[in-house]
């Protein structure tokens, strides 16, 4: 059944694509290296089983249409409450609310307070997991998808097997515990292993620096959102065991 996961799961076959690309030679009407991020939307909709609930079975490539059409239909939010996994979100770059100004266009993946991380086409000329917030986020369209998002997910089961994620600023240089000792012994498991010495292996060093930095880029994320500090997906993909 066409829904969220279906549509999320096709932007996820375009991680990594630059361009020119098939989504530009898809689309109809328009033609050559053209700006993708609406298209990008329009393709994984269609691909999905998920056009009528995401362009009501048409086809938008002009990021201001798409928004006024969720805005005429009543499915429009404005900034980034209630945002939730599988919601279109729009960007600003001058920081307005106005469907006027907006610029670009993702899928919303996941959600950890007002910290929104996406998909996004047509991003530094390729398709890329992004992270924003309300700062650029113009406003949000709902889609009606056959099938509802799945609730956001608990800590990976059983709960209490892996550490829940501890905050960025508890990434400190020189922190002494065993946490960081199990955060390097899974960076090394997942072959993110930049370290140049396992020596005092339980205090954050420049190696834990280089070496999750090198597993936020393995998951997808780019340019500073791959930097240190980890963030909240990140670590919990990463299954720091207890």
């Amino acid at each position: 059944m066409a829904g969220v996961e279906e549509m999320i799961a096709q932007a996820e076959k375009s991680l990594g694509l630059g361009e020119p690309n098939y989504i530009q030679s898809w689309y109809p009407g328009l033609s050559g290296n053209f700006a993708w991020c609406n298209a990008a939307i329009t393709y994984w909709a269609w691909h999905s089983g998920n056009q009528k609930a995401v362009t009501w079975g048409g086809y938008y490539a002009y990021t201001v249409a798409h928004a006024q059409r969720f805005k005429d239909l009543g499915q429009w939010h404005v900034d980034l409450a209630g945002i939730r996994r599988g919601d279109i979100v729009f960007f600003d770059w001058g920081l307005s609310n106005s469907i006027a100004a907006i610029d670009h266009v993702g899928i919303v993946t996941s959600v950890s307070g007002g910290t929104v991380y996406t998909i996004e086409g047509n991003t530094s000329d390729r398709c890329l997991r992004r992270v924003r917030d309300a700062s650029t986020i113009a406003g949000y369209g709902r889609p009606n998808y056959l099938s509802a998002p799945k609730p956001p997910a608990p800590a990976p089961a059983p709960a209490a097997k892996y550490v829940p994620f501890p905050g960025t600023s508890w990434f400190s240089m020189g922190r002494k515990s065993p946490v960081v000792a199990a955060m390097h012994n899974r960076l090394v498991a997942v072959g993110c292993d930049r370290y140049e010495t396992s020596a005092n292996k339980d205090v954050i060093g420049t190696g834990d620096v280089a070496s999750y930095t090198a597993w936020q880029r393995k998951c997808g994320f780019t340019g500073d959102d791959a930097k240190w500090p980890p963030g909240k997906e990140t670590w919990d993909r990463l299954h720091v065991p207890k």
